[in-house]
């Protein structure tokens, strides 16, 4: 397991909560008091108990919950008090509306934060970036830009969230699900060679839950078949593989900033290009057909309206200024849990990032049941009942795109066995980012979490109710 950066120090179990309005670096600034300097310290910020006397008697206590029956079945849940809302509302943002509001300019026209949202993911990625209303409706304009449509196929992981290969179909392509692979829960290279045909034209990469995929080898795969990369970094902004970040190596890359995202706009997208024709295009088709800055009536192309708002816009840059103090801290969290863990005696717990992924962005935390649990018949929906249980908010993974029931009809889609990624969904929970972002997590969720897993009886007797 990776060592915890010397960069980032766990906050103590006896830190204060930050205040839900209050942003993280000024909380941190606010409680980083040295140990030994008590007549200083804010008195909200003193310990009350020593750190062996917490070990013993406090409620949250791994010991205590090795006993105590599962909040599942009317037990104390290990945490009483919410975690913090997601996206987090404070100052900045606020500042951030009412300036888009105040400009008067309240769509892209050229001097607007649509355009100033442009320019830093261009400076960051090195690539021509279109800002747009959604991750969809980027994969959809990668797709339309590269000359993607009816008849061709496009290989898409079988794990991801369905619009992955919704926007293949409705450029009326067909989606090809491919398994994933076992470590990275990502696309695997080796099985996509064997689903490449004549009427295959593009790859669509997805890096799940942060973590990237390999490009390496489908980017290898890529060139051997003369297929269009389109990477969905949805769940990352900055994650890396074998040194390359992801969306600086390929032909394109969608970006999301729904509400749930790392970085969020409410909703809205971005559209990362290499070549500087499939742009222009790209830039028409989501411009009602018309090249900016044109007349109204400038139609070239059959396009929409896919311009993201301004307000999204000016709320993604708002979070561009703190994503990188925010990713130390999800990192540092990560790796509190994982030593909290192995501490319990549950190593095995959390899907750790592989080797070659030199930077993680830990969009959730992959949670797999352990095989003394499916052995039994516990399901991924359990433990996340478990755990929202225990006041630690979760969901099940997304199962394969082809067995939802926009799909489930369809022969082409449906005779590919993706077995690992029918496995995956079954046993594996995510807990979102937004929890790494709170100093009691590793010692709640690890106390959680063991506190269930010796709980197997109970948990298989609740699902049979």
């Amino acid at each position: 397991m990776p060592s915890t950066p010397p960069s980032w120090t766990p906050p103590s179990p006896l830190s204060p909560l930050p205040p839900a309005t209050m942003p993280w670096a000024r909380w941190r600034r606010r409680t980083r008091v040295p140990p030994s300097c008590t007549r200083c310290r804010p008195a909200s910020t003193r310990p009350r108990r020593s750190l062996s006397t917490f070990a013993t008697d406090h409620p949250d206590s791994p010991k205590e919950h090795r006993t105590m029956p599962l909040a599942l079945l009317d037990g104390p849940p290990t945490r009483t008090r919410p975690f913090a809302p997601w996206p987090s509302v404070n100052t900045a943002t606020r500042k951030a509306l009412v300036a888009a509001h105040d400009s008067g300019t309240w769509w892209q026209n050229g001097n607007s934060a649509a355009e100033e949202l442009e320019a830093w993911l261009e400076a960051e990625f090195e690539r021509r970036a279109i800002a747009v209303s959604s991750g969809t409706a980027a994969l959809g304009l990668a797709l339309a830009a590269l000359g993607i449509g009816r008849g061709d196929e496009v290989l898409v992981p079988a794990c991801t969230f369905v619009s992955s290969a919704a926007a293949v179909s409705a450029r009326g392509a067909v989606p090809i699900p491919v398994d994933i692979t076992s470590d990275t829960l990502t696309l695997d290279a080796g099985i996509a060679e064997t689903a490449v045909t004549s009427r295959t034209r593009a790859i669509v990469p997805v890096h799940l839950a942060g973590h990237p995929a390999d490009l390496t080898a489908i980017t290898a795969l890529a060139r051997r078949h003369h297929l269009a990369i389109i990477e969905d970094a949805a769940q990352t902004v900055a994650a890396s593989w074998a040194g390359t970040r992801v969306g600086t190596a390929t032909d394109a890359t969608i970006l999301s900033f729904q509400a749930a995202k790392l970085l969020p706009g409410g909703d809205g997208g971005a559209l990362l290009l290499r070549d500087e024709q499939t742009a222009r295009r790209a830039e028409r088709l989501a411009n009602c057909g018309r090249p900016r800055g044109s007349s109204a009536y400038d139609h070239e192309l059959l396009g929409s309206n896919a311009r993201i708002s301004v307000f999204a816009a000016a709320l993604v840059l708002a979070h561009t200024r703190t994503y990188e103090h925010m990713w130390r801290a999800r990192e540092g969290q990560w790796h509190a849990l994982a030593e909290a863990l192995v501490g319990q005696g549950h190593g095995g717990l959390l899907a750790e990032p592989h080797p070659e992924a030199t930077r993680h962005d830990h969009y959730a935390v992959l949670v797999r049941l352990p095989a003394s649990l499916t052995e039994r018949g516990v399901r991924a929906s359990t433990l996340a009942a478990a755990l929202a249980a225990e006041g630690i908010p979760s969901r099940t993974l997304f199962p394969p795109w082809q067995a939802t029931p926009a799909y489930r009809d369809d022969p082409q889609v449906n005779a590919v066995p993706t077995p690992r990624a029918v496995e995956v969904a079954a046993t594996t929970v995510a807990l979102p980012h937004q929890l790494l972002l709170d100093p009691y997590f590793p010692t709640q969720t690890a106390a959680a979490l063991t506190k269930i897993i010796a709980a197997g009886d109970d948990l298989i007797a609740w699902q049979q109710v």
